[in-house]
């Protein structure tokens, strides 16, 4: 099942300047409503979700338009507004059905956050939108190339056309049987949340082992994922960028040879050198940045794969100090929430905060399977709507180090591999730094390689499989849970 984007229509245009202008004078205000939607048939074109545009309406009934194979066009009666017909969809059909609302209103966001939908600012759609129009324009052009090709081979001529299915793959749904196989390996296994949602809709939902629908968990390690996309919305923004040196910022790093190397990218990546810096986890520290900036170097930037605290608490120290001298001066949560947690459709989270008031980076989130699960929602969609394509390529990207790991998310490219390696990933964190082995690593052999993984200890899981339009989450208590073993019940059965 798709998942949809509710806009509302005047409001959008209200907020978008270049529609704004048509939006003043009474003869021009269709010119806005005719851009919004061609814009939009773009977006929908390019992204697979199903947009329905949601306006004031002038008659007694709730009056709809649908384009074939297009936009939806619904019209709420003369005695309700947009809103009110916004909310009562998504009140309606957020629990079975992944929603996104676009609009400025305030009251609007609270509401349909509550009933579990994400929201976009005009401004994050109008982004998604000229992303989605640079993207057709590339498309056809290569076309055209294509078409020349084919008609100096005499091979077609200019009335060659692709059908409208060319390239879309048959979409793929899971077999009743494999859902219960991997049901009960999970619930054999401690587990305590399961959740498996497919092309939109929850498929599976489980809580066994004494587990309650809505129960929050601990995700430890998922944590990170967050923070990640934070560092890339913080690229975005022209706050940092990847390939500078920490010491630009830092200026107690800059008389240390090696430190002064250090790049940004490289302590998202954990990639730094520095000393994993355990004791950072602990409770009723002074100053856990101040800690994390005085670890020692044990490896050469970008040599080692080296997972613990210490680099994401340096990160958040440059973070830091580069949103103090910003026209909003707020902090890093601060920014984090209105960066991400809230375009998810989440809300603040346990930051564990020292006595400084500094976070930790590397674990403390409590979430529900249906909470984690909209990051998933959000990493089927590319990143959207918090990120552009190419920074969510440059956020999975992985590292010389470890090409399996990248900015809090784990991938299975591996799995495509000629000898893939499936290790137990937490087995292999348990060990020495130095002792570890990266290469050729997959989550899973015989499990596609699209597959996109959160990993927290204990083996908390949100795992994301865009090919097949896919989300799990598995929560629950430390146990001999497998990875591969799991997958491979639930998609090769």
């Amino acid at each position: 099942m798709r998942s949809y984007l509710l806009v509302d229509g005047h409001n959008v245009m209200h907020a978008w300047p270049e529609l704004a202008r048509h939006m003043r004078s009474a003869g021009k205000r269709h010119l806005a409503r005719t851009e919004l939607l061609q814009r939009l048939r773009h977006l929908q074109d390019m992204s697979g979700m199903q947009v329905v545009v949601v306006f004031d309406g002038t008659t007694a009934q709730v009056t709809e338009e649908r384009e074939p194979e297009g936009l939806q066009i619904i019209y709420a009666d003369a005695g309700h507004t947009a809103d009110d017909l916004i909310e009562k969809l998504v009140a309606r059909y957020a629990k079975e059905r992944s929603i996104q609302v676009a609009s400025a209103d305030g009251m609007i966001r609270e509401t349909i956050t509550a009933f579990g939908a994400g929201w976009l600012s005009p401004a994050m759609l109008k982004s998604l939108c000229d992303d989605a129009g640079r993207d057709m324009r590339g498309r056809i052009d290569k076309l055209a190339t294509r078409r020349r090709v084919l008609a100096w081979l005499g091979l077609g001529g200019a009335g060659l056309a692709l059908p409208a299915c060319a390239g879309r793959p048959e979409p793929v749904f899971l077999k009743p049987d494999a859902l219960k196989a991997a049901a009960c390996y999970a619930g054999e296994r401690r587990t305590k949340s399961l959740l498996i949602r497919q092309h939109g809709k929850v498929i599976h939902e489980s809580h066994p082992n004494g587990g309650e629908r809505g129960q929050p968990q601990r995700i430890f390690s998922g944590t990170k994922g967050f923070w990640g996309l934070a560092a890339m919305a913080a690229v975005e923004d022209g706050i940092i960028t990847l390939d500078e040196p920490v010491a630009d910022t830092l200026k107690e790093w800059r008389g240390d040879k090696r430190r002064s190397k250090v790049t940004l990218h490289q302590l998202l990546n954990f990639t730094g050198g520095l000393e994993r810096g355990l004791t950072i986890h602990e409770d009723g520290l002074e100053n856990r940045n101040q800690m994390a900036l005085k670890r020692p170097m044990v490896a050469t930037p970008g040599k080692r794969f080296i997972y613990g605290p210490s680099q994401l608490q340096v990160f958040h120290e440059v973070l830091k100090r580069r949103l103090s001298g910003g026209k909003r001066r707020e902090s890093p949560t601060r920014y984090l929430e209105r960066r991400v947690l809230r375009p998810l459709g989440l809300g603040p989270q346990r930051y564990l905060p020292d006595a400084a008031g500094n976070p930790l980076l590397a674990a403390g989130f409590i979430m529900t399977a249906s909470q984690w699960a909209k990051l998933g929602s959000c990493l089927l969609r590319g990143g959207a709507p918090l990120l552009k394509p190419e920074s969510f390529e440059t956020l999975l990207a992985g590292s010389d180090a470890n090409a399996a790991y990248s900015f809090g998310f784990w991938n299975n490219r591996a799995a495509d591999s000629l000898a893939p390696r499936e290790i137990d990933i937490e087995d292999q964190l348990e060990l020495d730094w130095d002792k570890q082995s990266w290469s050729r690593v997959c989550i899973g052999r015989d499990v596609p390689p699209d597959l996109i993984a959160c990993i927290g200890s204990g083996y908390q899981r949100l795992y994301v499989v865009p090919s097949q339009d896919l989300v799990i989450v598995r929560l629950g208590s430390n146990a001999r849970f497998r990875d591969g073993d799991f997958l491979r019940q639930l998609l090769n059965s």
